[in-house]
């Protein structure tokens, strides 16, 4: 069994996050617009935070349906399982840009989005790191769409 309070809690946590994200990425799609995988990752990440919405909402709403519910279609096993590698695959995206955008170190050189230095941090995170994250942000999206189009069928 699990604990909805916990879950609901985590999936909280993915929506501020993902939102972070996207609000920093936002400020380097514009000043570095050369650059598609600011935008791939930006795109991904708002999908995300949408389906994170839609998976807190049905959550919340299992305590008011009856027992024996489309939820027992899914395995919660599975839907935490998914919720737990999207924190982890998001607190990377969320360390790196806050690293790049100087929030880690606002002190640090990296403290404007669009200045050369900011610029040069996100190429040299290798185009292949970029294509893996964006690749599980994918296969994170689908499998909740997924999972969000069993319980409404």
């Amino acid at each position: 069994m699990f604990d909805r309070l916990s879950v609901v809690v985590s999936i909280a946590g993915l929506v501020a996050t993902s939102a972070k994200i996207v609000s920093l990425l936002k400020d380097y799609d514009s000043a570095m617009g050369a650059l598609e995988s600011i935008g791939q990752v930006k795109a991904e990440m708002q999908d995300l935070n949408a389906i994170f919405c839609e998976v807190q909402l049905f959550v919340i709403d299992q305590s008011t349906m009856p027992k024996g519910n489309r939820l027992t279609m899914i395995s919660l096993h599975h839907l935490l399982a998914t919720l737990s590698s999207c924190v982890l695959v998001c607190s990377g995206v969320d360390k790196y840009v806050s690293r790049v955008a100087g929030i880690v170190d606002p002190s640090g050189p990296a403290g404007k989005a669009g200045s050369v230095l900011a610029r040069v941090q996100w190429v040299a995170w290798k185009e292949v790191e970029v294509a893996d994250i964006i690749e599980d942000l994918q296969r994170h999206k689908l499998s909740l769409n997924l999972m969000l189009s069993i319980t409404q069928w």
